[in-house]
């Protein structure tokens, strides 16, 4: 990875999840929830911190669906109301909400993304973090643009653009295949990987499911860990994989 995860201090993987706001023809977006797993590499401790930002309004879920080798085959989409805590509704296509109701859903989002900005304020307070980590950056950046938020000092690395480079790959896996090949899973109180493990809160437990903030943060974390320390395991993982898939196999 980049030279700044190698510097001292803490290393931050970052996780942001964002929906449309329904029937608006994805022209007004939001943050609704972010993960953030802190590590310490001096003594290898971890400290988690997540936020759902919850507001009364059905956003849209746009989900990438990919195929075993990690490639985009379609896109799923639900509905779901962060504040009363409803996931996995019907999403219609054909639903268009009323053009008054768009200013209500843009002041709606700035309040978001100020959120937003007040987490990542009190997360990297402490000045001490030189690299914010996170699995395809394009959201994020966009994101920080339209919070406001300041990372001078602190560098934004792309684990997904860092493992394509590493492995000359002409495409990119998406995160749902590598932590398939580092065998993540929760293990009762811990969060586990190939040849690493580490506990896990009870109040997070319940937050690990993919593309959730936590859980992909967490998934972030671990193949990060994978790729520094177990590069080779890794390498010839993703390696069985590209070739599987050049041959159709």
């Amino acid at each position: 990875m980049q030279s700044a995860t190698v510097e001292a201090g803490r290393r931050v993987y970052l996780d942001i999840e964002f929906g449309y706001v329904y029937g608006t023809c994805r022209r007004v977006i939001m943050p609704i929830e972010i993960g953030a797993v802190v590590h310490r590499p001096g003594d290898d401790s971890v400290r988690y911190r997540g936020e759902q930002f919850r507001y009364d309004v059905d956003v849209e879920i746009w989900k990438k669906v990919t195929d075993s080798c990690g490639k985009t085959v379609g896109v799923a989409t639900t509905v779901a109301n962060m504040d009363r805590g409803e996931y996995g509704m019907p999403y219609d296509h054909a639903f268009r909400a009323p053009d008054n109701e768009v200013p209500a859903a843009k002041t709606t989002a700035r309040a978001a993304f100020a959120d937003l900005k007040h987490f990542m304020e009190s997360l990297l307070s402490a000045g001490d973090a030189p690299a914010i980590v996170v699995f395809a950056a394009s959201m994020e950046k966009a994101a920080f643009r339209a919070a406001d938020v300041s990372l001078d000092g602190c560098m934004l690395v792309d684990l997904q653009r860092e493992i394509r480079r590493r492995f000359e790959m002409k495409q990119v896996l998406s995160l749902d295949r590598l932590a398939r090949l580092i065998d993540f899973h929760a293990d009762g109180s811990a969060v586990v990987s190939t040849h690493f493990r580490y506990p896990i809160p009870g109040e997070y437990r319940g937050l690990l499911g993919a593309h959730r903030g936590m859980g992909d943060a967490v998934r972030t974390f671990l193949l990060a860990r994978e790729f520094e320390e177990r590069l080779p395991d890794l390498e010839a993982r993703v390696r069985a994989l590209v070739d599987a898939c050049r041959t159709g196999e």
